[in-house]
């Protein structure tokens, strides 16, 4: 924590070319990037009643994996109250399938690593909300759904939105403890759950959900400066860079911070793109109305190109593995009564053709 509190004051560099060419790629996407209409998308699930929310894709690209929850429950729109559980689908659409239903237990928030090595064997993390009384745990899972179990992790760690580091061994996780008085973030093993190192400082930034890059090298999170008089609000966010070192990741965990926004306009719940040359986010930057679109620029920034409509006030987009479509949360049936407290379904889209030529996977 010396190193943290030794920051006097945030830095803000433009980020360092994770590939050959990204400064240049960077300068053609500010200066062509332009808003389009009529974005394609196509809902994947669309089931009135329900809320489908945080998508992933599985590592081959073939599956969605998100959270569920029926309306009636009390999860109406994007709220995360109600019971949630993880359901799978194909990424072209068709039968959704229940994949993880814990009793008294919501699941939420699921990440799934795209390392296939047969040495990790619960490649699915997420976080598990017990009903009303008692803390969240992170829970672990293999690819199949089967025998899911709970991780302990120490009191000084709130497990919200899990990260994986490439190789599986650990994860990034989010939220405020009950001895904290803001949010941050915190590197935990896989499977012990043992604190490996806290990321990010209260005195210097207080953070929502975050994103390893596929490399390792970085992390990007939703964050705001801590101001005085000032509580944490999720919607005051913008999307933040600092570099990890994956030389010295567990057990060691030294840090080289460089920390910087993206830009410093409102954005939230970022994801690198497969080659990490680009970020994709949540931002309501676009939306006259207070809804939120989906959004992707260059990690070492530049103009962030919208890629969703507002009429869906998208949430929680991500990557495919191939890196030509993303998929993410969206508003649908506003005019059926079922839907009346808010029905959201998981939509998949393609990125931009002029992202696309640019290169966004390997």
């Amino acid at each position: 924590m010396g190193f943290f509190k030794s920051l006097r004051r945030v830095v803000t560099p433009r980020l360092r070319a994770s590939a050959s060419g990204a400064i240049f790629i960077g300068a053609i996407v500010a200066a062509t990037a332009a808003v389009a209409h009529a974005r394609p998308y196509r809902f994947i699930t669309h089931m009135p009643g329900v809320v489908d929310y945080w998508p992933r894709f599985s590592p081959d690209g073939n599956t969605v994996l998100f959270s569920r929850c029926q309306i009636s429950s009390g999860c109406g729109g994007a709220s995360t109250s109600g019971h949630w559980e993880l359901w799978t689908v194909p990424r072209e659409g068709g039968k959704a399938t229940s994949f993880i239903a814990i009793s008294d237990v919501s699941a939420t928030r699921s990440n799934w690593l795209w390392n296939t090595s047969p040495s990790i064997t619960t490649p699915i993390a997420f976080t598990g909300v017990p009903a009303g009384a008692g803390d969240a745990h992170l829970w672990l899972s293999d690819s199949a759904g089967t025998s899911p179990f709970a991780v302990d992790t120490p009191a000084d760690v709130a497990p919200g939105y899990p990260s994986w580091i490439p190789d599986g061994s650990a994860v990034t996780v989010n939220g405020q403890p009950k001895m904290a008085s803001a949010p941050f973030i915190s590197l935990v093993g896989v499977p012990g759950g043992d604190k490996l190192a806290q990321l990010t400082s209260i005195d210097t930034i207080w953070t929502g959900e975050s994103a390893v890059s596929r490399d390792a090298s970085m992390l990007a999170f939703a964050g705001q400066l801590p101001l005085a008089n000032n509580q944490y609000s999720d919607s005051n966010n913008q999307v933040w860079i600092e570099f990890i070192n994956p030389a010295v990741l567990p057990p060691s965990a030294a840090f080289d911070l460089n920390l910087h926004q993206l830009d410093g306009l409102q954005g939230r719940t970022p994801d690198w793109s497969p080659n990490d040359r680009f970020l994709i986010f949540e931002s309501t930057r676009g939306c006259l109305d207070g809804n939120y679109a989906i959004f992707i620029e260059t990690a070492i920034g530049g103009k962030a190109v919208q890629v969703t409509d507002c009429k869906l006030d998208a949430n929680h987009a991500v990557w495919s593995p191939d890196g030509r479509r993303f998929a993410f949360s969206g508003v649908f049936g506003g005019k059926n009564p079922a839907c009346a407290a808010g029905c959201r379904g998981i939509a998949t889209a393609p990125v931009p053709a002029k992202i696309l030529r640019l290169g966004t996977a390997n």
